[in-house]
């Protein structure tokens, strides 16, 4: 059974049903024979030395370039055109000479640069430039071996991925309810939208309940929940291992107050849907994980990556939205594509973006949408259509996303001919005119 029909199984079925199971169903994922020789890779990779890493690179690269020849129409047109030969492949410099590859070829050329001969795998979406979701086919495989990127990290930290429980809070749409457990991957998910001052007590008892020794999710949102618990002066010192922060840059003003109130370690790693990039934060930069993929940084600060974990649709020069700049050899800081931007609900509550990142058919029918607040607890999504949209679709549009973001926000969609970009032409997703609290 693949882990994607788990993941559904396990999504649909109520918990009281899951619970006699959840030791089967963890070690679904734990037991896997990829994740296995992932993680057993990466433990012997711990005791490599640099040479050694650069030479696996190159042996892992000359068998991607070849397989992408021989598999994919696009990568073969390509090699033709530059007199690649992917079998002489004897350095990582042979890169060079490959075109860079960007979301919009990527969306244009989706088949043609995916293999044909790989039949189990599933769709994932990212986030756009222009705010329109593209998509990537990722083999059935590619979460296994993440997944044992992650726990590997995080077993520096002291995390177990057969003991450890985690308290997560992500952008899981859970209704009414605060919280549930999710036994495929050892946690209890809180519901980031309903979270207030009000209670913020229910959702640390639950969490004591279920006996969580790690914190897991979205800083914006682990803030928050800090934030609160301060107000209501619940004392959180020493009650975690660590804590886990993914998906946006970690400012100086969260990280004291997570670490004021947590008292606790914590580690971030960088990736993206498309899993072609892996990198781990130490003492506060971040270095990039050379068995799951290539980095390459141009002048201008922009991320050039080549991953190595999915042969679906290989991502050989794919430049993401990320800047980088050098901290010291080898160091790097990330200034990610979200950039720590929320949206101020009239409760207290704070809605990170990554969280409402829609990748269902919300916007089907439009290609971009941004959200703009100028005041606490209402915002209005703009969206742009290639024809005019009915109220009704965008009275959908809003009833979605009010119920995405909980009774303390109040949305409207509007359409119009075009999007707001910074001075220097970029997309936002949200323009925030509302500069109420940090």
């Amino acid at each position: 059974m693949s882990i994607a029909l788990i993941k559904k199984l396990n999504e649909k079925t109520p918990y009281w049903l899951k619970r006699p199971f959840a030791k089967v169903i963890r070690k679904r994922l734990v037991e896997n024979n990829i994740f296995k020789e992932t993680y057993a890779l990466l433990k012997m990779g711990d005791g490599m030395s640099s040479e050694e890493k650069h030479k696996w690179q190159v042996e892992q690269l000359k068998s991607l370039l070849v397989y992408a020849y021989e598999n994919t129409e696009y990568y073969h047109h390509i090699f033709d055109e530059i007199k690649l030969d992917p079998n002489s492949v004897e350095n990582l410099e042979i890169l060079e000479k490959i075109p860079i590859l960007d979301k919009k070829t990527l969306a244009e050329s989706l088949n043609s640069i995916s293999s044909a001969n790989i039949l189990d795998y599933y769709t994932v979406t990212t986030g756009g430039t222009c705010g329109k979701p593209t998509k990537v086919f990722m083999e059935k495989n590619a979460i296994y071996k993440e997944w044992a990127f992650v726990y590997h990290y995080w077993s520096k930290f002291g995390y177990d991925f057969y003991k450890s429980k985690l308290a997560t809070f992500r952008g899981v749409d859970l209704g009414e309810k605060i919280c549930e457990i999710n036994p495929l991957y050892s946690e209890i998910r809180l519901n980031p939208f309903r979270m207030n001052r009000d209670n913020i007590e229910a959702y640390i008892n639950r969490i004591d309940k279920y006996g969580a020794d790690f914190i897991y999710g979205y800083p914006s949102v682990i803030y928050n929940f800090c934030r609160l618990s301060k107000e209501k002066k619940i004392s959180l010192k020493g009650k975690y291992k660590a804590a886990f922060l993914i998906s946006e840059n970690l400012y100086q003003f969260q990280r004291e107050l997570i670490q004021e109130v947590l008292s606790c370690k914590m580690a971030m790693f960088y990736g993206h849907s498309e899993r072609a990039v892996f990198a781990e934060e130490y003492n506060n930069g971040y270095k990039f994980n050379s068995f799951y993929g290539i980095t390459e940084f141009i002048k201008s600060g922009e991320l050039i990556v080549t991953g190595f974990i999915n042969m679906k649709t290989p991502l050989i020069r794919y430049i993401v939205d990320d800047e980088v700049q050098l901290i010291s050899p080898s160091t790097f800081s990330i200034t990610g594509h979200w950039k720590s931007e929320v949206l101020y609900g009239k409760n207290g509550e704070r809605v990170s973006m990554a969280t409402i990142n829609f990748h269902n058919d919300t916007f089907e029918n439009t290609t971009g949408y941004q959200l703009i607040q100028s005041e606490v607890g209402v915002f209005v999504i703009n969206v742009t259509s290639e024809r005019k949209l009915s109220m009704d679709e965008l009275n959908r549009i809003s009833q979605r996303m009010n119920l995405k973001v909980g009774s303390g926000f109040s949305c409207t969609a509007k359409q119009v001919d075009t999007l707001e970009l910074t001075s220097r032409g970029k997309y936002k997703l949200l323009v925030q005119n509302c500069k109420n609290e940090i």
